[in-house]
C-alpha cells in the first residue's frame, strides 16, 4: 500500500528566529496569581498554513467560512489539549445547523498533534447546532459528551462546552487572525470579573507581566500511515473484498481524519498477516 504522492513543503524558520516550523505552534502557559488564572496562548499561523496546504493537495480549497471555522477549531482544540493530562485522545464533531456544516477535529496530548476536516456537502440538516466530544485514555472507556451550542463562533462553542460539561470555567479569544488565548479559571477565580471580560480587556490583560510555567510545541499531523489504513480497510472488507475492489487491482481510499489519499493494492490486501491461520 502506498501513499498518493504530493511533494511535502520544506521546513521553514521564521525571520525572527522562532523555532516553530511550518505546521507547528508553540503553546505557552502563564500563571496569573493575582486573579488565580491560567493564561494559555499560541500563534497558529504556521500550523494553520500546514492545514491549508494539506487540504488543498488532498481535497480542495476551503471557502472563507470554512477557513474561519477550521482556524478557530484547530486553535481551540490545541489550547484545550495543552491543558489536559498526557495520554489523552480527544475527538470533536461540531455540527453547525445553518449553514449545514460538520467540523471534525482530533488531537493527542501525548504526541502533541492535532488535525481536522470540514464537511459542507451532503450534511444532514438538524434543528440545532451541537458539539460531540469523545475523550479517551489507554485502558479506560471513552467518555462522551454532547452539548447544544449557539451561534457561528467555534470559540464560543468551546466556552459553552466548558460551561456545560467541564468543572472549570474557560474563555477563548482570538486576539489576532492567528493568535488565540485561552483563559482557564482556577478555584478562586472571580467568576463575575472572568465572565465579563471582552476582547479589548483581554488584549490589554495579556500584555501584563505573567509567570511562564510551561511551553510545548504542537503540530498539524494526523498520524495516518499505509499500515494503519491497510488495517482499517482489512477490518472493514476482509470477508467481502469485492465490495472494496469491485474487480479492480487496487482502490484509492481517504483517511477519515484528515482526507489524505492512499492506494490499497489488492495483492497486498490479500497477503497473509502475522497470526493468520495457515492452511
Amino acid at each position: 500500500m502506498t501513499e498518493r504522492h504530493h511533494p511535502e513543503p520544506e521546513p521553514e524558520r521564521s525571520p525572527s528566529g522562532e523555532p516553530d516550523r511550518v505546521g507547528e505552534a508553540t503553546v505557552r502557559k502563564y500563571l496569573d496569581s493575582e486573579h488565580d488564572l491560567m493564561v494559555v496562548r499560541a500563534d497558529f499561523s504556521r500550523l494553520f498554513a500546514a492545514y491549508l496546504d494539506h487540504v488543498r493537495r488532498w481535497e480542495r480549497e476551503p471557502d472563507a467560512f470554512s477557513q474561519v471555522l477550521m482556524r478557530q477549531g484547530l486553535g481551540a482544540a490545541t489550547l484545550h489539549l495543552s491543558c489536559r493530562p498526557r495520554g489523552e485522545l480527544v475527538g470533536w464533531t461540531i455540527h453547525v445547523h445553518n449553514p449545514a456544516t460538520n467540523v471534525f477535529l482530533t488531537g493527542d496530548s501525548e504526541e502533541r498533534i492535532v488535525t481536522g476536516r470540514i464537511f459542507t456537502e451532503n450534511v444532514k440538516a438538524s434543528e440545532e447546532s451541537r458539539m460531540y466530544v469523545q475523550t479517551s485514555r489507554a485502558g479506560t472507556h471513552p467518555v462522551q459528551s454532547v452539548v447544544s451550542v449557539t451561534g457561528l463562533d467555534v470559540l464560543l462553542f468551546y466556552e459553552q462546552y466548558y460551561e456545560q460539561s467541564e468543572q472549570t470555567p474557560a474563555r477563548f479569544f482570538e486576539i489576532t487572525n492567528d493568535e488565540f488565548v485561552m483563559l482557564l479559571g482556577l478555584p478562586t477565580t472571580n467568576l463575575s470579573w472572568f465572565r465579563g471580560l471582552e476582547r479589548d480587556d483581554v488584549l490589554r490583560y495579556v500584555e501584563r507581566p505573567l509567570n511562564l510555567v510551561d511551553e510545548e510545541r504542537y503540530r498539524f499531523q494526523c498520524g495516518c500511515s499505509s499500515e494503519k489504513m491497510l488495517m482499517v480497510v482489512r477490518g472493514l472488507f476482509q470477508s467481502e473484498p469485492e465490495e472494496l475492489f469491485r474487480g479492480d487491482d487496487g482502490v484509492e481510499v481517504l483517511c477519515p481524519r484528515c482526507g489524505r489519499r492512499w492506494w490499497v493494492d489488492r495483492a497486498e490486501f490479500q497477503e497473509s498477516r502475522p497470526g493468520d491461520e495457515q492452511g
